[in-house]
């Protein structure tokens, strides 16, 4: 009696042991958030500090000595889409990549892995997995207008949407697409998929895809970009799992944002005329992507424990169970400060379509 009494106190204080490191890797997931958004915000302050004092030197150079005129021009240049794409790029190349390099430390005592390796799936498979991200990113084009339709706002202002946007500035144009496509492409995937879903597959997998791709769309800060990137977060995710390698979800992650970049040009060079031709795109990639879908998920299965990066070993906990996944995740207090700083983020960053 005594013996089983004793069994069963050091099996529960073993599962409360469990359960508590398995919240404190999800608090790392939430706290990374945290310290991305951070270090962006460090970064985009010492960069305002750098770029007025170069900028001042320049424009006195030209031999303007007129205080009230030097400050306007140097307005005008920190407000430039250059200048800001320029602090962006920066903030978020070293912010993501210091992150990536956090998670490994945060990671190696709960869930080791190497992210990095031959795809387990073959070259067919990626190139489904690309047409369902690419399918995914079609809806969501849908859904951003039906949303902005109804409710008369967009969650882009003019300032980000003029950084976001092809002009006659051919060095911002060729920033914005090694930024979009390269920076992005490849860091938010070291980040997201490397760091953040790692930390949260402790228990499952499957769990781990859903709630890193709800942080992945909170990351992107507008609400024209968060449900979107929710959307491909579930596919980037899947494709990581099951290619156990990051190298198919940056393929992913880049094609998306190139498709971008292509559809922004000829925005801007068609003019409004190119509208019904983006809406023909996104019907077209919206079927073929979701055939890829199934076609992908009939080859592959859904995402199970025994997917992910390898030498993981076997989950913490052996039994699935929502104590040990959403439950643990929403009591997460970084989670939700993440959550409020990003929905604050976004309410702020709404702006009423002319």
């Amino acid at each position: 009696m005594s013996e089983n009494l004793t069994a069963m106190t050091a099996e529960e204080m073993n599962l409360k042991m469990t359960y508590k490191r398995v919240k404190g890797s999800y608090n790392w997931a939430g706290g990374l958030m945290l310290i991305q958004f951070a270090i962006i915000q460090l970064v985009a302050v010492f960069g305002s500090i750098i770029g007025s004092v170069v900028m001042s030197v320049q424009i006195a150079a030209q031999g303007v000595t007129d205080p009230a005129e030097m400050t306007k021009k140097l307005m005008e240049s920190m407000a430039s889409p250059f200048y800001l794409l320029m602090v962006n790029a920066a903030a978020y190349l070293i912010a993501n990549t210091l992150c990536f390099i956090i998670s490994k430390s945060a990671s190696k005592n709960v869930y080791p892995a190497k992210v990095f390796g031959k795809p387990a799936i073959s070259a067919l498979d990626g190139l489904l997995c690309v047409l369902t991200v690419l399918g995914l990113q079609g809806l969501s084009m849908f859904i951003q207008v039906a949303i902005m339709n109804i409710t008369g706002v967009t969650g882009v202002n003019e300032q980000a949407q003029a950084m976001m946007s092809f002009s006659d500035d051919i060095k911002h144009d060729v920033l914005m697409v090694i930024y979009f496509v390269f920076i992005a492409g490849i860091t938010e995937e070291l980040f997201v998929r490397g760091g953040v879903m790692k930390l949260l597959s402790p228990v499952s997998k499957p769990f781990a895809v859903i709630a890193s791709a709800i942080l992945f769309g909170l990351m992107h800060g507008n609400f024209n970009q968060m449900f979107n990137g929710f959307l491909l977060g579930l596919a980037i995710g899947y494709a990581a799992m099951k290619s156990r390698s990051l190298w198919v979800p940056i393929i992913c992650h880049m094609c998306a944002n190139a498709v971008a970049m292509v559809l922004s040009y000829f925005e801007y060079s068609i003019g409004e005329s190119f509208t019904n031709i983006e809406f023909i795109y996104a019907g077209v990639v919206l079927v073929i992507g979701a055939a890829a879908a199934v076609l992908l998920y009939k080859r592959n299965g859904k995402v199970t424990n025994e997917d992910g990066f390898p030498c993981e070993g076997a989950p913490v906990i052996a039994d699935e169970g929502k104590k040990f996944t959403w439950k643990a995740f929403i009591k997460s207090p970084t989670v939700w400060i993440t959550a409020a700083i990003y929905i604050i983020y976004g309410i702020s960053s709404l702006t009423a379509i002319q």
